[in-house]
């Protein structure tokens, strides 16, 4: 049967197998990682509790470029708790399956690509691929700018923050998976949006000469966005995530702009 003569339900049924290889790959990952407790919770989960984790050795290191003694080694004055009789093995399902959708991401994306394929000329096909390749990486630098930035100064920042001296944090297990989780998806998800705002300017929803007139909506957006991302509603984690959201923003205005030029020239 050519491609011309697949009827909607032929597309779904393709469609659905596609997602189902792709389904297939996450519950592998899923099952593999789900034996890996150590590396899950100790290095990948946990590791933003121990005060030598990366992100608070830069911040060491700049209090002693900077000759600031006020910035110097932090410290994690809060503790973990399990209040629940099942929430350490749910927590383990949780964290296995978070890592397995990040690791099976790209072959996800590959799916669809595969998917979409057959019915593509062959200039479509370049761009699609090359797009495809610019989705994964925004993805994944997304998750590391969660993993690396967000959520462990969001951490330090929420975690010891006291109104008193008479009140002691001790976060549960479950809280502090919510915003790690959270922050890490959805910051991933949120570094897409120069591919998004490339394809309505393609599909002509919108111009480039719009996205620069409404620059001022884009940082009230970007603040929304933030407090949708975000697990709280503090203004340090929020203000964490409107900064990337408006760059990338700018970012996509440019790079917009020149492919236009390019197809421009391509035309003449």
């Amino acid at each position: 049967m050519s491609e011309q003569d697949y009827s909607f339900w032929d597309h779904l049924d393709e469609l659905r197998k596609h997602l189902l290889r792709a389904f297939i790959v996450f519950f592998i990952l899923f099952i593999v990682l789900f034996n890996f407790r150590s590396f899950l919770f100790d290095t990948f989960l946990l590791s933003l509790l121990h005060e030598d984790f990366i992100t608070y050795q830069w911040i060491a290191s700049l209090g002693k470029f900077l000759n600031l003694s006020s910035i110097s080694s932090p410290e994690i004055g809060f503790s973990l708790i399990n209040t629940k009789l099942s929430g350490q093995f749910m927590a383990h399902i949780s964290v296995s399956a978070l890592v397995a959708a990040i690791i099976s991401f790209p072959y996800l994306v590959y799916q669809l690509w595969r998917f979409i394929k057959p019915a593509l000329y062959k200039r479509e096909k370049k761009i699609i691929r090359t797009n495809a390749f610019i989705i994964v990486l925004l993805f994944l630098l997304g998750a590391s700018f969660a993993f690396l930035i967000i959520t462990p100064l969001s951490v330090l920042f929420l975690g010891n923050y006291q109104v008193s001296q008479a009140v002691t944090n001790t976060i549960t297990l479950s809280s502090y998976l919510q915003v790690f989780s959270t922050s890490i998806l959805l910051t991933g998800l949120m570094f897409e949006l120069p591919v998004m705002l490339r394809i309505l300017v393609f599909i002509g929803i919108t111009t480039v000469e719009g996205l620069k007139k409404y620059r001022k909506h884009a940082i009230v957006a970007g603040l929304i966005l933030s407090a949708i991302i975000t697990p709280t509603t503090d203004p340090f984690t929020m203000l964490l995530v409107a900064l990337p959201v408006y760059f990338l923003f700018e970012i996509s205005i440019i790079f917009t702009r020149k492919k236009q030029q390019n197809d421009g020239k391509d035309n003449i």
